[in-house]
């Protein structure tokens, strides 16, 4: 790193730090095959980077991924957020005191809801966010949105925003991510993306670390690339993997954010060539205006 990206972001200096792992994992269309798998996952990771203190997986990952064509396949996976999931990994977040994100199919009290699930080390549920932002199968399945555009919470002295996929393509979730000063984003992802057009529009937005976790495979007629990947607060790809069933394992090093000024200049360091990036991609940003 050169002196001046030091002096913009000095991790060596960092007093914070975590060791992340996250997944992109083909899911089958048994949710207890899925549940099974993540288990096995969760042991693989541990026995290979036994440093690993927390694990992310995707959106909705205890199933196929098609809620506007199977919406009675999404209801009858569904389960509350204390069912068999839950505590089946709260056993692991228990053992390997660690941090446990996945999706779920939420069922509560006959409702459904896109959700994310952050489980401590001490094996409690420590976040919940419910997706704000649905896709339009969503809205054909009847799931709800979410109260909360970003989801609040802290892992070791981290302060961490947790968003699941298109909530980030709503400006209001937008903006919140940009004025809520996050050191880190869990993006949790079912999305077929190939390219990093997205992943370098959100890392030179909100000055941050993002990892995002993300399915592969075949789903029926669906295909899904697995893209996955970490990025820094200076808004380069730190990890990038795609095409392959497979987790990705970073250490974390946050900096001290520094002065004012020192924020000034790193947004104008990381915003500048975005906005040519915008530029460039124009025809990608239309849809989403």
């Amino acid at each position: 790193m050169s002196t001046f990206k030091k002096f913009l972001y000095n991790e060596k200096e960092s007093i914070k730090q975590i060791v992340v792992a996250v997944t992109a994992m083909q899911c089958e269309y048994d949710p207890v095959e899925n549940r099974i798998k993540m288990v096995t996952t969760i042991e693989n990771i541990i026995q290979f980077n036994p440093t690993v203190e927390l694990v992310i997986f995707g959106e909705m990952i205890l199933g196929w991924y098609s809620p506007g064509a199977n919406p009675d396949y999404h209801r009858e996976i569904s389960e509350s957020i204390l069912g068999n999931s839950t505590q089946t990994l709260a056993i692991l977040a228990e053992k390997f005191g660690i941090y446990i994100c996945f999706g779920i199919s939420e069922l509560d009290g006959g409702n459904l809801y896109n959700s994310q699930v952050l489980l401590n080390p001490q094996g409690d549920i420590q976040a919940i966010h419910r997706k704000s932002n649905l896709k339009p199968g969503e809205k054909v399945a009847k799931y709800l949105c979410g109260t909360e555009k970003v989801t609040t919470t802290e892992i070791k002295g981290i302060k961490t925003g947790i968003v699941v996929c298109s909530d980030t393509a709503s400006p209001q979730t937008m903006w919140d991510l940009m004025r809520s000063n996050f050191e880190l984003i869990i993006h949790s992802l079912a999305d077929d993306d190939r390219d990093d057009f997205v992943t370098t529009f959100q890392a030179g937005m909100y000055d941050a670390w993002i990892i995002t976790a993300n399915r592969f495979g075949n789903e029926g007629e669906q295909f899904w690339p697995g893209l996955i990947t970490i990025t820094d607060p200076l808004g380069k790809v730190r990890g990038r993997h795609i095409g392959q069933e497979r987790f990705m394992v970073y250490e974390l090093h946050f900096a001290d954010s520094g002065s004012n000024l020192k924020k000034i200049i790193r947004n104008i360091w990381v915003k500048v060539p975005l906005i040519f990036h915008l530029i460039k991609n124009w025809k990608r940003i239309k849809p989403y205006l």
